[in-house]
């Protein structure tokens, strides 16, 4: 069954809804095949679980401190602090929705949103607290977002680093700590950009599963694991399990009238048994069928872009007349491209100075000089040779000094939140934003938003604290961030976004059901086997990214390096050692392979960093039995052969292995790929590339 077929057979086989009433059925779907599933016990576990803390929202897994009183849990009981004014669950497509609108002391409304997807055995929550009063509410604080015992033996934790990696590691490396007797590990992303160092998606192992995490914050959040006995405490004996706790960083305050704060979101995915492989597709699986928008009714397609960021200064020295020149040059020279990215750098400093750098932001208007058309010939050219434009932003940050800011052009000063970062806790900000943005897309013809955020924010949040005001401006603006975008993706449903901060700043949760990142990371874009290295790690959390190609001179280990579901060609195109027909070849070998990158993943080879060893991964789909997998070996990796094991084919049916750069071809069966599989031998800084399809 393919995940298309899935989501058809989740909206036949929908829950039946109790709108008001505190209980009500699923119907889960009982999938059979090949491929990568829960099973119906799991399933109904998870379910069960999820139900019953709906029933009991005393059981609820949040803590928080109010006017002094510990709270765990929205106690709605004959003594409880809350009491439930309203419920109501709507159900669409493979998730179902429950809100929960409940009464607190000293006029405070409490919100919970619940969500559950009952064939991913998943679900979430995020809660709110909004004063209705006339005066500031008491001091709300150690607002915690999950607080969650997972029982059982052998408490393991498992993840990857986010971009920028942790002291000088390789960004996206993976990491696996067992949480011993004793053993506590926190996590921060001190910058304040959420996905930077630390990554905000943690695979917790314990007794024979084990649960995904996911927290929905753009900003700064901390996430500690604690090995825990049988009574939740450290130390002290008894059953083992984990100790999980998720919140916004710094938040202690009282929320003034009108306001509305809210916790990160929580985000669970239970799992049986602990094959990685297993769980790390059923991981894939959600986040494909659950978070990733689907602009048109579709999933976002594999693409192709070229730039000339690397020649003109990002778009500094660049106009409409080298914009297409450039374009045709890709394109008479057959490289398939598909959409053409343009970057930093296209707006006017000030009036109507052009600049000499990218950085001065802060007016949003078009540099006419250059652009006469505002990218309208651009995306029209593009659109005779089915292509579509792509256009950079950095709407919170302004480098302009004061005296030099546009007063009639640029951000308003009454919706700065401090001399460098606009308010996204403004409402006003974001409307007006909304509609500088929306104008010169609509203008240019732009299919694609691109949003930078090329900034450390924690020190400005931080400075914005008070003694019973922390963490409120960070906590509106949070909002305010994901407000913008849905406001952008209201007006222009079928346009993508590109989630981007200076790399792979901002891609947590929730702004990956917005955007996709097609700039992972700032590092080192020239560094090959660093580029593999972060995608045989990525490529298990995230199904889509985008990898820059950039340099004078392609070939086969340089351009496969950076097969990703979005390549972006950033070569000097004047260069006389650019090998235009390597370049057309590798990326027409790229098309063929596009459909796959939604299908299950292997890693084939163990992680590594450098140039000592080889890597391997595989994509393989169960439905249609076709896939692809490809293998380097780096430069300095002394053995001279691997066994290729391909995973998840299965045992009796037959294949046809094609090498795409010799043209022979296996013909084998699963078991005969997975158990036995074959020698693989490749000179060094060497690359092999093979199709799957069915014999």
């Amino acid at each position: 069954m393919s995940l298309f077929m899935l989501l058809g057979l989740l909206t036949a086989c929908l829950p039946s809804c109790n709108n008001g009433g505190k209980s009500f059925e699923y119907t889960l779907t009982d999938q059979t095949g090949s491929g990568v599933y829960h099973s119906m016990a799991q399933k109904q576990k998870t379910l069960d679980k999820y139900k019953a803390m709906l029933a009991d929202l005393s059981t609820l897994p949040v803590s928080f401190m109010y006017d002094g009183i510990e709270y765990r849990g929205l106690d709605t009981g004959k003594n409880g602090a809350f009491k439930e004014k309203s419920r109501r669950t709507t159900s669409g497509g493979n998730k179902v929705t429950t809100v929960v609108e409940l009464s607190f002391r000293d006029n405070i409304a409490v919100t919970l949103e619940t969500a559950v997807y009952p064939d991913h055995c998943a679900y979430e929550w995020t809660l709110y607290f909004e004063n209705r009063g006339r005066s500031d509410t008491k001091m709300l604080e150690n607002l915690c977002a999950a607080d969650i015992v997972f029982e059982g033996s052998q408490p393991v934790l498992k993840g990857i680093y986010g971009d920028g990696g942790i002291d000088g590691g390789c960004p996206y490396a993976p990491y696996e700590i067992a949480l011993t007797a004793g053993k506590k590990v926190a996590m921060t992303p001190e910058t304040g950009r959420s996905t930077y160092n630390y990554f905000p998606y943690f695979n917790m192992q314990y007794g024979d599963g084990g649960t995904f995490a996911a927290i929905g914050w753009p900003i700064m959040w901390e996430a500690t694991f604690e090995h825990i006995d049988g009574t939740g405490a450290a130390g002290s004996g008894g059953e083992e399990g984990i100790r999980y706790r998720a919140y916004q960083k710094y938040f202690a305050a009282k929320i003034a009238p009108g306001e509305k704060i809210r916790t990160p979101m929580t985000v669970l995915l239970d799992y049986e048994g602990r094959n990685g492989d297993i769980a790390a597709n059923l991981w894939r699986h959600w986040f494909i069928d659950c978070n990733m928008r689907k602009p048109g009714g579709e999933l976002f397609e594999a693409n192709i872009s070229g730039c000339t960021s690397g020649m003109y200064g990002e778009m500094v020295g660049a106009n409409e007349a080298n914009q297409l020149e450039a374009i045709r040059k890709y394109l008479d020279n057959g490289v398939p491209l598909t959409y053409w990215w343009m970057d930093a750098g296209w707006y006017f400093e000030y009036g109507d100075k052009s600049l000499d750098v990218w950085l001065p932001t802060g007016t949003w208007m078009v540099d006419t000089k250059r652009f006469p058309t505002k990218f309208r010939s651009i995306s029209d050219f593009c659109a005779e040779n089915n292509m579509k434009t792509l256009l950079w932003f950095e709407p919170e940050v302004v480098r302009l000094e004061k005296k030099l800011r546009d007063t009639e052009n640029g951000i308003p000063e009454e919706y700065m939140m401090c001399d460098v970062l606009a308010d996204m806790g403004n409402p006003d900000f974001i409307d007006w934003m909304v509609e500088r943005v929306s104008g010169i897309i609509t203008e240019g013809g732009i299919s694609l938003y691109r949003q930078d955020y090329g900034i450390n924010p924690a020190y400005y949040f931080q400075a914005a604290n008070t003694p019973e005001r922390s963490g409120i401006v960070e906590n509106l603006y949070a909002q305010g961030y994901y407000a913008y975008w849905d406001k952008l993706i209201e007006r222009f449903p079928n346009m993508m976004i590109d989630s981007c901060a200076a790399g792979g700043g901002r891609n947590d949760v929730e702004s990956m059901r917005r955007a996709v990142p097609l700039h992972k990371t700032d590092y080192d874009y020239t560094n090959n086997e660093d580029k593999q290295s972060m995608h045989q790690a990525l490529f298990a959390w995230f199904p889509y990214f985008g990898s820059n190609l950039v340099g004078n001179t392609v070939d086969p280990y340089i351009l496969r390096s950076n097969f990703t579901p979005w390549l972006n060609v950033c070569l000097n195109i004047n260069s006389r050692v650019l090998k235009w027909n390597v370049l057309s070849t590798y990326t027409q070998e790229l098309t063929q392979l596009q459909d796959c990158f939604y299908s299950d993943y292997y890693a084939l080879t163990a992680w590594s960093r450098g140039e000592s060893d080889w890597r391997g991964w595989e994509f393989y789909s169960p439905e249609t039995h076709k896939g692809f997998f490809e293998f380097f070996r780096p430069e300095k990796a002394e053995q001279q052969t691997v066994r290729v094991m391909l995973k998840g084919l299965e045992p009796d049916a037959s294949y046809a292995v094609r090498n795409m750069d010799t043209g022979e071809i296996i013909k084998a069966t699963g078991r005969e790929l997975t158990e036995t599989g074959f020698e693989l031998e490749l000179s060094p800084r060497s690359t092999a590339l093979f199709t799957i399809s069915p014999a």
